[in-house]
């Protein structure tokens, strides 16, 4: 690690500075650092960096926030939930708080106010782009302290890569010493998760679909910002069966609007299968997850790149520094094309990926990959005049997300048959459907879709639930007089699924190995067999994106019907 020059003493009050309520303490901790949160994403980048100096009781972090920026709405809501409760800004501002070094992931805090020297952490990767200064009349390098707080030595900028310090130094002569490069935690955390990969994408849901993950930055060119439906877009024209859409906003996305408002503009792309991830936590495994990255000129990006992800990229922004990493990535990936079809986008840009192929642009990103921890907690421990407690510090692995995911209750189905007489379904969400489906798709709704124009177009109604053959006769009945353009009822029972078909008969439906949520496909199944005018006693092979499954149908036709195996 390569570290700026600078005193190595503690801050304001002297070494050891504690609260005058001291007398209370039950752990003699020597020093205390001041953490200064801002927005939503630094304070998540500062969270984590806690986790370097579990189990040292010499030190004692306190919070507080400076609500300057306008994403620092919920700020405190999530200190809160981590169970910390902040200082006041006006105690730090007034001096009434002793503090030995401050922490910080804002280049924008009020360091006027700070009374000790401040280790400022990166909130993105690195200095690739300018950004609306505090007044929003102006632009600024994100990431860069102010001039003066670096020429009075105020700040000590971490850096991930070497690079960055020649950067800095042409845009701030005032950076000379006052950097230290340590790599960047956050990615390490990713790559050290990256056996993980299996468990997140059983945590999605995905099983052996390909994952497409947007990544989407903030402001009105990111992603998002240019294409409000894309995630309701995929979900319409990508196979359900074959393919899974998970997004991340940035956090400054969900500061500015909040949590309900996004989630009532992306309501119908929850309901076809978004998988929404929040915005503390999942990015890592989103990406980790994903066979395919769609993004834009964020951060995120440049992850997915180092993961060796294939990619689709929006198109360059101005806001991108000339000759910065994401503009060589953007220059490097295959473009996101913004009229054109999804899917075959998708499938080209999966199909030509090679293995390393952004390998030059992100070796000028990442440097001291695996030891960003350890350079990091030395960092701040030199400050602190305190020995480190290791030679290495923790690298913790990602956990398990807890995305915003809901079931999928309805589907527009295509279907085909091969040579073989089997059938495929293509299958897409109801609530994501488009005008150009084929005229002879069919709908297939779970009886509990929230959205009744949805069951009233549906040419099957299917439930879920296990009935026994009695209790199926009297809903299947029920269904079809409640929803008169409905051709099929079919109900879960415990060894496959009860039908009845409107004028025809009734039918029972089983498979080796039969699960309550085939009951969807075996309706697709039966709706062909009737359509086709084969309705009877026969065996049905259907496949599902790679899924195969064996169907055998009793029909009895008419008011009779066949007594359950």
């Amino acid at each position: 690690m390569s570290r700026g020059a600078g005193s190595r003493e503690p801050g304001a009050g002297g070494a050891g500075s504690r609260e005058p309520g001291a007398v209370w303490d039950t752990f003699g901790y020597e020093r205390t650092v001041l953490v200064v949160a801002r927005t939503l994403t630094s304070t998540y980048r500062l969270l984590d960096a806690l986790d370097l100096f579990g189990d040292d009781f010499r030190i004692r972090f306190v919070f507080t926030v400076n609500a300057t920026s306008a994403f620092s709405d919920g700020v405190p809501d999530v200190l809160r939930d981590a169970g910390i409760t902040p200082i006041p800004w006006t105690r730090v501002a007034a001096g009434d708080v002793r503090y030995d070094l401050a922490l910080s992931a804002s280049e924008n805090i009020d360091f006027e106010h700070i009374r000790a020297h401040t280790i400022v952490l990166p909130h993105g990767l690195g200095f690739n782009k300018y950004v609306p200064d505090r007044t929003g009349t102006g632009q600024r390098l994100a990431g860069l302290p102010p001039e003066r707080v670096l020429r009075d030595g105020k700040a000590t900028v971490t850096l991930q890569h070497p690079e960055q310090i020649t950067q800095l130094l042409a845009a701030c002569p005032a950076t000379a010493g006052r950097t230290a490069v340590v790599g960047d935690t956050a990615f390490d955390r990713v790559a050290a998760s990256r056996g993980l990969r299996a468990h997140y994408r059983a945590e999605l849901g995905t099983g052996n679909r390909t994952l497409i993950t947007l990544a989407s930055t903030w402001r009105t060119d990111s992603l998002l910002g240019r294409r409000h439906a894309l995630p309701l877009h995929l979900l319409g024209e990508l196979p359900a069966d074959s393919y899974q859409v998970c997004a991340v906003l940035h956090p400054n996305i969900w500061a500015r609007y909040g949590r309900h408002q996004i989630h009532l503009w992306l309501s119908s792309a929850l309901d076809a299968g978004l998988v929404l991830m929040p915005p503390h936590a999942g990015w890592q495994a989103g990406l980790i997850a994903a066979d395919q990255v769609l993004t834009d000129h964020g951060s995120l990006g440049l992850v997915a790149a180092a993961l060796d992800k294939p990619l689709l990229l929006s198109t360059p922004t101005e806001e991108t520094v000339a000759g910065s990493p994401p503009h060589l990535l953007a220059r490097s990936a295959p473009a996101l094309a913004p009229d054109a079809p999804l899917l075959p986008q998708v499938e080209e840009a999966r199909a030509a990926h090679r293995p390393g192929q952004y390998a030059a642009v992100t070796s000028r990103v990442f440097a001291h990959t695996g030891e960003a921890a350890t350079n990091l907690r030395n960092l701040i421990y030199d400050r602190l005049a305190l020995a480190p407690p290791g030679p290495h510090a923790p690298t913790r692995r990602i956990p398990l997300p807890v995305p915003l995911h809901r079931r999928v209750r309805s589907h527009v189905v295509q279907t085909a048959t091969p040579a073989d007489g089997s059938l495929d379904l293509i299958r897409f969400p109801a609530s994501a459907m488009r005008a150009d489906y084929p005229m002879d798709a069919h709908v297939v709704a779970d009886e509990t879709e929230p959205e009744l124009k949805i069951v009233e177009r549906a040419a099957a109604i299917v439930r879920r639930q296990v009935l026994d053959a009695v209790e199926a006769r009297t809903w299947a009945r029920a269904t079809l007089d409640a929803y008169p353009g409905a051709r099929l009822a079919l109900t879960a029972t415990a060894d496959g699924c009860w039908a009845m078909v409107r004028g025809a008969g009734e039918a029972w439906i089983g498979s080796p190995r039969w699960q309550p949520e085939d009951v969807a496909t075996a309706a697709s199944a039966l709706y062909c067999c009737w359509l086709n005018r084969t309705l009877g006693d026969r065996a049905v092979t259907v496949r599902t994106g790679a899924r195969v499954h064996e169907f055998s149908v009793r029909f009895t036709p008419s008011s009779t019907a066949p007594a359950a195996p």
